[in-house]
């Protein structure tokens, strides 16, 4: 079995592109409690990188797809309004083209995993809405019940056996 913990960047600066001092510092407390980490990867933008180097201790690779929010796809989805993972399970399940962004999200972090033998854990640092998106097409019936949409450094736990995805959970701070 592999493990991704995909997690939703820290509170940003008021720049709007770094992370807060703050939020640099609970990451950083934070890291401790999650365990090693056998890959890192990141978003591209700075915010996202800052975290995950404060969680993991590294970057191994930036994504580029971790940083196409479902708007820059095209996707009216109303992200900004959703009040539950229920929300996105449903936008999922109603749109295709909500439904192909978070296959090919959940694609995403399947190839990363692929690359890691059994037993290893992947580190994966966000946004929201990417984090629901990929969370509702690898497990919809789970994620439709974990409530609230991620806050900063919350996320979710994916575990993929044998090629398919076999359980999940929410991780709140």
């Amino acid at each position: 079995m592999r493990i991704v913990e995909h997690r939703r960047h820290g509170h940003r600066d008021a720049d709007g592109i770094h992370l807060s001092r703050d939020a640099r510092d609970l990451a950083r407390r934070l890291a401790p409690t999650l365990g090693r980490f056998d890959r890192v990867v990141a978003s591209p933008k700075p915010r996202a990188v800052e975290t995950a180097e404060a969680l993991g201790g590294r970057v191994d690779a930036v994504l580029p797809d971790l940083a196409e929010m479902p708007d820059d796809r095209g996707l009216a989805t109303g992200v900004g309004s959703a009040r539950s993972f229920a929300d996105y399970v449903r936008w999922t399940e109603r749109s295709a083209v909500a439904g192909q962004y978070g296959r090919h999200l959940g694609e995403l972090m399947r190839s990363e995993l692929e690359r890691l033998p059994d037993g290893s854990r992947l580190l994966m640092v966000s946004h929201g809405g990417v984090v629901e998106f990929s969370a509702a097409a690898a497990r919809p019936h789970e994620a439709a019940g974990w409530g609230p949409p991620v806050g900063y450094l919350e996320g979710v736990r994916l575990s993929l056996e044998h090629g398919r995805w076999v359980r999940g959970e929410v991780l709140r701070t």
